[in-house]
């Protein structure tokens, strides 16, 4: 069974606002960063990796069901 954890993500949101980022699968190393999906692709070079939006640092996200 997978254990769920929680990571970190504050100081990444403060270093990279309103970017894309290519993350190790560890959520430990960024690999590559880019304004849009496709250039941090590119920079992660094909590597296996998780992509992941931040936000820009003066707004939040707040998940919900309809």
């Amino acid at each position: 069974m997978e254990t769920k954890r929680n990571y970190n993500l504050i100081n990444l949101s403060k270093k990279y606002p309103n970017k894309w980022l290519a993350l190790s699968r560890d959520h430990k190393k960024v690999v590559g960063v880019g304004s849009s999906l496709k250039e941090a692709s590119m920079h992660s070079k094909g590597r296996d990796v998780v992509f992941l939006k931040m936000l820009p640092t003066n707004s939040y996200y707040m998940p919900s069901t309809m």
